[in-house]
């Protein structure tokens, strides 16, 4: 398994030094240059020792433990860096994805389609028009695997064989909600499956903003179908802003006064029919890009 042991040495570094990514990757980097993190780290653990200022006896301690962690993995799981020729190109900060499923889909065209896990009968309706919608103009639907307007994605785009990627919040190993363990699985068959999280990671709360970042950073754009002020889907949209993409919002969510959180953006595709969310969101996405090819043309130097 390509990256395998890379990862199990490093996730060995993690779990030693209980330091934020960026902190362990940089010593990483310095490990790198001093052995071949490709090997077994047994073969290089004074290497490891003297860069991380940590006893021998301690990382290999460490190292069994992440090492029977990364035995659960199924032998499918393919884990790629950035050098991987499908790596998401505006996802930054992660040392490794852990894929389950096809991987090519991360370099196809993705709306991200998310929402509250409490939703109304109508939000869910509109869900599954939106899905049917972005699927039938060739997008594929990404989403988060939770409960409600997530879940009701995945399982309409299952059903109507559209191309779907589920980011999670937890390893591949594992499933969050439980209630999802048998559509995670689905959709690793016959979609894609995404975690940043090594199996040797304990799940932590933030984890999930963390997946709803990388969910942002692979799509295109962000379509919140029904959420509360502050919900997992907003902060979604609101990263996807951040990023210079497209926030999609139904009409009739955004003229819903006992929302706040749709005025928030400051440009948002406001999109007045479901049926017609695809063509309409594709048709942004083009004005967006005709619209920053000729900034950025305008920006040029003249040659006259």
């Amino acid at each position: 398994m390509e990256n395998y042991q890379r990862a199990l040495n490093y996730e060995t570094m993690v779990r030693v030094l209980q330091k934020a990514d960026s902190y362990c990757w940089d010593l990483f980097q310095q490990v790198s240059n001093e052995c071949d993190t490709r090997e077994e780290l047994p073969y290089n653990i004074r290497t490891y020792s003297e860069v991380l200022g940590v006893d021998q006896q301690t990382i290999n301690d460490s190292y069994l433990r992440c090492r029977s962690a990364f035995a659960r993995m199924d032998k499918n799981t393919l884990i790629i860096d950035s050098s991987s020729p499908v790596w998401p190109e505006q996802a930054e900060g992660i040392p490794f994805l852990y894929l389950q499923g096809d991987s090519t889909l991360l370099q196809s065209k993705g709306i991200s389609v998310v929402g509250t896990r409490n939703p109304s009968n109508r939000g869910m309706a509109l869900a599954r028009e939106v899905v049917d919608s972005l699927g039938e103009s060739g997008f594929t639907i990404v989403s988060g695997l939770a409960m409600g307007i997530d879940g009701v994605a995945h399982i309409e785009a299952l059903a109507k064989d559209f191309r779907t990627i589920g980011v999670i919040g937890t390893s591949v190993c594992e499933s969050y909600p439980p209630k999802h363990e048998r559509l995670q699985s689905l959709v690793a068959q016959h979609g894609l499956l995404v975690s940043q999280f090594a199996p040797s990671r304990k799940v932590q709360q933030y984890f999930f903003m963390q997946r709803n970042l990388l969910m942002s950073q692979i799509a295109m754009g962000s379509f919140v179908i029904e959420d509360r002020d502050g919900g997992g889907g907003v902060k979604q949209a609101l990263y996807s802003e951040k990023q210079g993409k497209k926030v999609f919002v139904l009409r009739e969510t955004y003229d819903n006064r006992t929302y706040l959180w749709p005025r928030k953006f400051k440009d948002p595709v406001i999109i007045n029919l479901s049926h017609n969310s695809g063509s309409l969101a594709k048709r942004a996405l083009q004005i967006a890009r005709t619209f920053g090819k000729r900034k950025a043309d305008d920006q040029q130097p003249s040659l006259f």
